[in-house]
């Protein structure tokens, strides 16, 4: 007997058949979890991204911040909000940035760096916002490889159904 290539309501546990949480709460929780991830990751790499330190100031750790850690960011954005993660998770980066942007503004910088011009922070942002989509799309693919296009967490509702054909017996073709 072959396995179906999409689960059935049998094969999804029960806690997973319906959403966990209101639209809005758990877009509530996916923001505050994937800031969270983006703002640590940034702390713990040492980087910021408003600051110019000169050209030794991009070294790897900038790099990692600046591409892998969005990815990762909109990843646990996307597996915790669901179906239309991707375009939601464009929006972490902007705050964390800009309360940053805004925090050096009005603190100055320290001895040895220079607030950077906000076109060149504006293109900064904006590239870490689409590396957030990225890894939005990477978490929507993991959801769908794990609960397949049916009742996966965050289905809007006006996401297709699969109709199953009954079983045609064979007195009724006459």
């Amino acid at each position: 007997m072959t396995q179906p290539s999409t689960p059935s309501q049998a094969t999804i546990p029960p806690m997973l058949r319906k959403h966990w949480a209101p639209t809005w709460q758990r877009f509530f929780v996916a923001f505050f979890a994937s800031t969270l991830t983006f703002d640590l990751g940034h702390k713990l790499l040492g980087v910021r991204v408003e600051l110019f330190w000169g050209v030794q100031g991009f070294d790897f750790a900038w790099v990692t911040a600046m591409y892998v850690l969005p990815v990762v960011a909109g990843i646990v954005f996307s597996l915790i909000f669901g179906w239309g993660g991707k375009i939601l998770a464009h929006l972490p980066p902007m705050f964390a940035l800009g309360i940053d942007y805004y925090q050096t503004l009005h603190t100055g910088a320290p001895e040895g760096a220079s607030l950077i011009p906000l076109m060149w922070w504006g293109f900064f942002l904006i590239l870490n916002m689409e590396f957030c989509a990225v890894g939005g799309f990477i978490g929507e693919l993991l959801l769908k490889y794990r609960y397949g296009t049916l009742d996966m967490p965050g289905t809007a509702d006006y996401a297709p159904r699969l109709q199953r054909p009954t079983p045609s017996k064979p007195e009724d073709d006459q």
